[in-house]
């Protein structure tokens, strides 16, 4: 009977932190069906991270799984020596710039040429509907997992611990590179959209990282996320991401020759 309830309790994380991202578009909101459709790709394009990932893991040299398995039953210092710690630092360093290479792809593809997208924010915002979307198809995937092997009671754990960390993640991490792709629309500097991006990465990696330490390392990696909550909104809330380009350009004609 739960799995009935579980593409609903995999939504929901999604849609609530959609909602609150959504209310910094205050000057030009965007067209709900536009955001949706960003969703619905990002959840598709989270299923692509999901086969490239399963591929990528067939070719290293051990398991990234298995060592998680390892680590956690018997984290004795033979399972964290120097090697095996590089080893799992570029493998989730790999991981995490699968998805959100992935789920920029998303933005660029099927967003930077539509005619809303017109301020920066517009990256941010369409950058959060694509990693939220993204986010849904994971969290379809886990608590599937969950509730088939360990029943009810861990799936509300699991379901508590991704509405709060990893759907969060996936909305700052695709907001940021959403960022700096609209400011690298907008402005003569295109490689700050790489730095937007690496940004991405590294936070996507930093949090995995921090979930190797235990209970310690949930508690650093949600205050991690807070930290950079408030670091997005506040870039989205700034006269920089809410000027109306377009308006900007009519009113200064001389800068489009620049």
């Amino acid at each position: 009977m739960i799995f009935l309830f579980i593409p609903i309790l995999a939504i929901l994380p999604a849609i609530f932190w959609l909602f609150i991202f959504l209310r910094e578009d205050k000057a030009d909101p965007e067209p709900k069906k536009f955001i949706i459709k960003l969703f619905f790709i990002g959840a598709v394009f989270g299923l692509v991270a999901a086969i490239l990932e399963f591929s990528s893991s067939l070719i290293l040299p051990t398991s990234l799984n298995v060592v998680i398995e390892n680590f956690f039953s018997d984290p004795t210092p033979d399972l964290l020596s120097p090697s095996l710690a590089i080893f799992m630092i570029l493998a989730v360093i790999l991981f995490a710039a699968i998805e959100e290479v992935l789920k920029i792809i998303v933005v660029k593809e099927f967003a930077f040429y539509h005619p809303h997208f017109r301020q920066v924010v517009d990256g941010a915002i369409f950058g959060v509907s694509a990693g939220l979307g993204f986010a849904a198809l994971e969290n379809l995937g886990y608590f599937i997992e969950t509730a088939a092997q360990e029943g009810v009671g861990a799936l509300i754990l699991v379901f508590l611990l991704r509405f709060f960390a990893s759907t969060l993640l996936h909305a700052l991490t695709t907001g940021i590179s959403g960022y700096y792709l609209g400011k690298a629309k907008f402005s003569q500097n295109k490689k700050v959209f790489w730095q937007g991006l690496l940004a991405a990465i590294l936070i996507h990696s930093a949090f995995n990282l921090f979930l190797f330490g235990g209970v310690a390392g949930l508690i650093l990696s949600i205050v991690f996320l807070g930290i950079i909550f408030v670091f997005v909104i506040k870039r989205m809330e700034s006269v920089e991401a809410q000027t109306i380009w377009g308006l900007v350009l009519l009113k200064n004609p001389n800068q489009t020759s620049s």
